[in-house]
């Protein structure tokens, strides 16, 4: 069974992510961690904390990075549309202590080794290898959703939402040595879009949780273009692999303040960056069933 750290932003995309592992019989779900992105870090473990109502599920979740580790503070989705849809939580509160410190704490717990859902800015992990230079010995496989590596990006022309946000962390986490560390960027998870028939399929789930999957989903689905599953895919790699084919190479991430600022680039010359996996093409239809099947469990 697969032991994971989960890390979100608190969007809509990111509770679809959630909902498919902690309802997927495999993983065990052990924590979930909060950073700031597309929401502050309270609303995202707000969020987290209300799905986790939702599906009468009990995990740890830990308030984590408020801010990006030396740049200011920007919010892609000011107005929560996640909350919007979940609504507040109404019993459960955060535990105690900061997600970089869960993430220490659970790398050094022995049994299944611990493997990192990364589906925000990459603070908190940055932070966890200040606390543990050894951390990247100590976990299993790291997934990341960001990056644009031959494509354009989302916040900016030359940037994806979660590098941009915090490229500083995700310079740090490159250079960290992880031995095991898959960036899913833009360049997969634009590929993966919920159609009609998908959606119909979660609005026929007969459990009280049919309803807000389908929502979460169906919001993204109806701008014009229809926003990808982007964090779904990168949690469906987590558990299936094989939906993607990856290069592996050095990445590097644009630390600059222009427009340039986290451009991420995947380079086969050994001496730029830090060699990683990049998730170069995926088959949306076994995505798309992979998702559906954790979803519906």
């Amino acid at each position: 069974m697969t032991r994971v750290y989960i890390d979100t932003d608190g969007g809509l995309d990111d509770a679809l992510a959630l909902a498919f592992l902690l309802r997927h019989p495999d993983p065990e779900v052990a924590a979930i961690g909060s950073v700031h992105g597309n929401v502050t870090a309270e609303a995202a473990a707000r969020n987290s904390l209300r799905l986790l109502e939702l599906l009468d599920t009990e995990v740890p979740v830990v308030v984590g990075a408020d801010r990006p580790l030396q740049r200011e503070l920007h919010l892609r989705h000011p107005d929560d549309p996640a909350a919007a849809i979940l609504g507040p939580a109404e019993r459960a509160t955060p535990a105690t202590g900061a997600a970089a410190e869960r993430i220490v704490q659970l790398a050094h717990e022995s049994g299944e080794p611990l493997s990192l859902l990364m589906i925000g800015p990459l603070t908190n992990l940055a932070l966890a290898l200040r606390q543990e230079p050894h951390l990247p010995t100590l976990v299993g496989t790291v997934i990341a959703m960001g990056g644009a590596f031959h494509c354009q990006g989302n916040i900016t022309p030359h940037a994806e939402s979660n590098i941009w946000h915090d490229p500083d962390a995700a310079a740090e986490v490159l250079a960290a040595g992880f031995a095991d560390l898959t960036f899913v960027g833009l360049d997969v998870t634009r590929h993966v879009q919920p159609t009609t028939d998908w959606l119909r399929a979660l609005a026929d789930d007969p459990l009280p949780w049919g309803p807000y999957a389908h929502a979460l989903a169906a919001l993204p689905a109806e701008q014009r273009p229809p926003l990808p599953l982007h964090d779904p895919l990168a949690a469906a790699v987590l558990l299936a692999p094989d939906i993607t084919t990856r290069h592996s190479g050095h990445v590097t991430v644009e630390l600059t303040d222009d427009e340039h600022r986290g451009h991420t680039s995947l380079h086969p010359d050994p001496r730029c960056g830090t060699r990683v996996h990049v998730a170069a093409e995926v088959d949306a239809t076994a995505a798309l069933q992979v998702l559906l099947h954790g979803l519906s469990c």
